[in-house]
This record gives C-alpha cells, sequence and structure tokens, in this order.
C-alpha cells in the first residue's frame, strides 16, 4: 500500500511539473499552406536592465491545421519588454514600437507584449 501511495505521488507531481511547463501561447500565425505557429511565453521576470521591465523567454512550435505538431524548437529565445510609455520589446537589441492601443492578432510583438504587461485579471 506505502509503494502504491509512494507511486501515485510521484506521478501527480510528474503531471504537475509538465503542466507547469506549458508555455501560455500569446501569439499564433496561419498561413496559407495550414501551417500555424504558436509562440509562448515560458518564463516571464523582472529585470534589473535598465529600460525595460521584464525579462521573458519565447518558445516556438509548428503545427498544421488540424493541431498536429510538427516541430518544437528546442531554443530559447530571449525578449526584454517596457510596460510604460515608450512601450516596446527589445530582440537582439533591436527595439521594436508597440501601439498599446492595437487590439492584438496581427504583430507578435504587441501580442507579447499585452502578455506581460496586461494580464487577464478574473
Amino acid at each position: 500500500m506505502r509503494a502504491f501511495v509512494l507511486t501515485l505521488a510521484i506521478g501527480l507531481l510528474s503531471a504537475l511539473s509538465a503542466v507547469a511547463a506549458e508555455p501560455l501561447i500569446f501569439h499564433t500565425a496561419h498561413f496559407d499552406d495550414d501551417t500555424v505557429v504558436n509562440l509562448g511565453l515560458v518564463s516571464n521576470h523582472a529585470t534589473e536592465r535598465a529600460g525595460y521591465d521584464y525579462d521573458v523567454v519565447i518558445s516556438l512550435s509548428q503545427g498544421d491545421a488540424t493541431g498536429g505538431s510538427v516541430y518544437i524548437d528546442p531554443g530559447k529565445h530571449r525578449a526584454l519588454v517596457k510596460c510604460s510609455d515608450p512601450a516596446k520589446v527589445s530582440v537582439r537589441g533591436i527595439d521594436y514600437a508597440v501601439r498599446r492601443s492595437d487590439a492584438g492578432g496581427d504583430d507578435w510583438k504587441g501580442d507579447l507584449w499585452r502578455a506581460v504587461c496586461m494580464p487577464p485579471v478574473s
């Protein structure tokens, strides 16, 4: 009985860690050939870098219209985000201005900014 409970507990902890590691998809792009590319927020923490609020890690996965995953990029893509004016996302040292008034969906940098700076309130 003790072995069963221990095995169950280990399995539950493993399942919870797998769920916690699942990135928050903040942008999805659909292409004419039924390719779907998802960008996910893997981690997000306050940064000490002057001029920015957050240091984030982004994941990239590619699939098809049926939901099947074709490719999951093993790389860790870093970006910096500044929430206040002038709002911006920085990738590889290049700053991209973000229009805070956009509804979202068209530009991945704006969607990243919204995911980090305007999280949903429950």
